[in-house]
């Protein structure tokens, strides 16, 4: 019996999704692994252009956001310990409300829009982050709520995970990389979960929605687990190096097509 509804639903999606768009998904998927393993933060940013132009703004979400979290589950395990949760909780907290809030413009507005803003706010972070500015200001609950807002508001209203302000405000703290990537990732986790919520309470989730999430998840998983491997070995300002190309890239893709 679970057989046979497998087997309809892997039907169903050989319909909605051809094999092209799937296998380049998973392809994408697995770099955007790669990438979040490795830094805590980016893999479904580099995602998300390519699954808009595949799928539209919303179905893109739908799909890069449940398979963040579940791609999040293999790392976040030895990544709690090192979260501060002084800075995590107002961050978290203002921002899970903004999300929410965020997530009605997504929902509703032109996905030609939604794309191009996409594209220029990941142009624009990118750009921040490659000239190697930092926040330099005073760090307290005030301004931690302040940055989850505009992070919430932008996560949501363009479904991209972990947005570039909530990492830039955590890699300015003056604390070892461990802690950086750990309060990047659960944040990260916090806002993709609410944005899952969301998304389904306007039943954005069909049967063969979640089979696709299902059936890319090991791809990102399998990703994440080699990118965390990495993290070890590999120098991170190469890794940094490759993961600002790839962010142009996406941008740039969004703007266009």
């Amino acid at each position: 019996m679970a057989l046979d509804f497998f087997t309809e639903y892997l039907s169903q999606i050989s319909l909605d999704i051809s094999i092209r768009n799937f296998l380049v998904s998973a392809l994408v998927l697995f770099i955007g692994g790669l990438i979040q393993g490795y830094t805590g933060f980016g893999g479904g940013t580099i995602s998300v252009p390519i699954l808009v132009i595949l799928f539209g703004p919303v179905v893109a979400i739908g799909i890069i956001t449940p398979v963040y979290i579940l791609g999040a589950t293999t790392i976040l395990p030895s990544a709690i310990e090192n979260v501060d949760w002084k800075e995590v909780l107002p961050v978290s907290i203002a921002g899970s409300i903004a999300v929410f809030l965020g997530l009605s413009f997504l929902i509703t507005a032109d996905p030609i829009v939604v794309k191009k803003i996409m594209g220029f706010f990941i142009l624009f972070t990118t750009g921040i982050m490659i000239l190697g500015k930092k926040y330099t200001g005073p760090r307290n609950i005030l301004t931690s709520a302040v940055a989850g807002i505009f992070t919430g508001g932008i996560s949501g209203g363009t479904g991209i995970p972990g947005a570039p302000i909530m990492v830039m405000y955590y890699l300015a703290a003056k604390t070892a990389p461990a802690i950086q990537r750990a309060n990047i990732l659960t944040t990260g986790s916090v806002f993709s979960f609410c944005i899952i919520v969301g998304l389904a309470a306007n039943n954005i989730y069909s049967p063969t929605l979640i089979l696709t999430v299902l059936l890319l998840s090991p791809v990102f998983m399998i990703g994440a687990r080699l990118g965390q491997f990495l993290f070890n070995y590999m120098p991170a300002v190469w890794f940094k190096k490759v993961a600002h190309c790839l962010l142009v890239i996406a941008g740039t893709m969004l703007l266009v097509y």
